[in-house]
């Protein structure tokens, strides 16, 4: 378990396996007749009891003490001691059945069964989990049940949070209760809670935390999730932020109807279709709802007298995306005419909404031109398979006149005072880190630590270079990639799939996390 070797089983530990192996099939055979026969008699129940604390993690068993529970209730007067009394023999086999395995999955589930139903005290149960948490810190089981416990007594989650920063500071590694903290902290700051706004001091004063846990053992995973974690909300706004679109602003789209010889045309601004449709794709840098032609109005001739039906692209068939397409008709009495204008505004009524529930609060507008040509495709030029590796990539350098291809976050939204230092905030933020951890990987080579430094590396480009030809720092973080795979062999797979899309990014000059 967590590393540590298998040994083998002494002769006495091997006699006594067999046993407790015998008992078992005895106990099980009794009570899968009394199951089958729906027998709930307290001679039935006994046999069930006896045989959880042999095998906590039978969940027909588990499963025949529900049905057991109501069977004798429906046969009670109501009296609420009887009630209590039988709810409170259950809460005392769990703790029988957490002695032989305090991991078990039924015995904690069958515990929240029983507090679910309202009729038993929950005061003993806060000293019951510390006991547990003393046996084991890292038991989520526990910390599960702790939430759950602390949700039926209205405990704060302040008090909760105090709580996780004693478990932490006892033990740097406990997974469990940094995942608690973050869980926690999430909720205070989306509340804005007194003492937890403005979000950038709660977020300093944490990473002020996390970094006594990595830098006294660096090794230990536990500290850098919780960082990985505290990394995704300094980098992400709170408010839902349009990042990109195709086509980009000010750019002049070309339409084909196929495609052209072999001569060079930019893969920004050349469209091939003969359907007589383009898309118009809108990405945003998080996943929102409620895209539909009331919150984006699409002002062209391309499009006249008709209504847009807006898409998510998703994976799981949901109705929030990133990322939403629709697509735009350009009818053939407008070949080899001039380029028309098209104007998209987005947001400026109210509907599109993050999927943590924050509005999209900053009207933004663009346009485009588009211009529409037929082209035959010479003979003997058809579609050629390629093969994706690195030498069919090139860097893709905008010529002065050619419209950069993606777009800032200045020229799309007017930010007040309060977002531009919130912006400024996460800038030196990020700055800051890379530095510390710069000086980390100087001195000691550190797996997790060199995906980090490339994490937050990447995390800058996104913060700070929107409209580059090129990532800042995209040579440094494909050089830890090909580190990586030479220190973390059994993941190199992994690094590659990194790597390669850091290389894309860089010839689409997009920077996305």
């Amino acid at each position: 378990m967590h590393g540590r070797p298998r040994k083998d089983p002494k002769p006495e530990d091997a006699a006594a396996s067999v046993a407790k192996a015998e008992k078992l099939r005895s106990l099980q055979s009794q009570f899968l007749s009394n199951h089958h026969n729906k027998i709930y008699t307290n001679e039935a129940l006994e046999v069930n009891t006896k045989l959880l604390e042999v095998n906590p993690e039978y969940y027909t068993a588990w499963n025949f003490r529900k049905l057991a529970v109501e069977h004798r209730l429906s046969q009670s007067d109501s009296d609420p001691d009887s009630i209590k009394s039988i709810f409170s023999e259950e809460l005392k086999v769990v703790e029988s059945a957490l002695k032989q395995n305090f991991k078990s999955y039924g015995a904690w589930h069958h515990r929240k069964w029983v507090l679910s139903k309202g009729h038993s005290s929950i005061d003993h149960e806060m000293r019951l989990l510390d006991r547990y948490q003393k046996l084991d810190p890292r038991n989520f089981h526990a910390w599960n049940y702790r939430r759950f416990v602390a949700a039926l007594m209205n405990r704060s989650e302040v008090d909760e949070l105090r709580y996780t920063t004693d478990m932490i500071n006892s033990n740097f590694s406990n997974y469990s209760a940094w995942h608690n903290r973050s869980i926690l902290l999430s909720n205070l700051l989306q509340r804005k809670v007194q003492g937890f706004f403005p979000k950038e001091v709660v977020l300093n004063e944490e990473y002020e935390l996390v970094h006594q846990a990595l830098f006294t053992d660096p090794d230990d995973q536990s500290g850098w999730f919780y960082y990985l974690w505290l990394l995704d909300q300094t980098v992400k706004a709170d408010a839902p932020l349009l990042v990109s679109s195709w086509p980009a602003r000010d750019s002049l789209i070309i339409l084909e109807d196929q495609c052209l010889d072999d001569r060079a045309l930019s893969p920004f601004n050349t469209f091939h279709s003969d359907s007589g449709t383009f898309p118009l794709i809108v990405y945003f840098n998080q996943a929102v709802e409620g895209v539909n032609s009331s919150t984006i109005s699409v002002e062209s001739v391309l499009n006249a007298n008709s209504e847009l039906n807006w898409k998510p692209l998703s994976t799981n068939n949901s109705q929030t995306a990133q990322v939403w397409v629709t697509y735009l008709n350009y009818p053939k009495v407008y070949v080899h005419s001039e380029a028309y204008p098209v104007e998209v505004s987005i947001g400026h009524s109210g509907g599109i909404i993050s999927s943590s529930g924050f509005h999209y609060s900053h009207p933004s507008r663009f346009a485009f031109k588009v211009f529409a040509r037929p082209v035959k495709t010479p003979i003997g030029h058809g579609g050629e398979i390629i093969s994706w590796q690195d030498g069919n990539f090139a860097l893709y350098e905008t010529s002065p006149e050619e419209p950069n291809p993606t777009i800032s976050l200045d020229q799309l939204n007017s930010k007040d005072d309060n977002e531009k230092t919130s912006s400024e905030w996460r800038a030196e933020t990020i700055a800051n880190e890379i530095a510390l951890f710069q000086e980390l990987l100087s001195e000691i080579s550190c797996k997790i630590g060199k995906l980090t430094l490339a994490r937050l590396l990447k995390a800058h480009d996104t913060l700070l270079s929107p409209c580059a030809n090129k990532m800042v720092y995209s040579e440094e973080v494909i050089k830890l990639y090909s580190d990586l795979r030479v220190l973390d062999p059994p993941h190199s797979q992994f690094y590659k799939d990194e790597h390669s899309l850091t290389l894309l990014q860089q010839v689409s000059l997009f920077s996305f996390l």
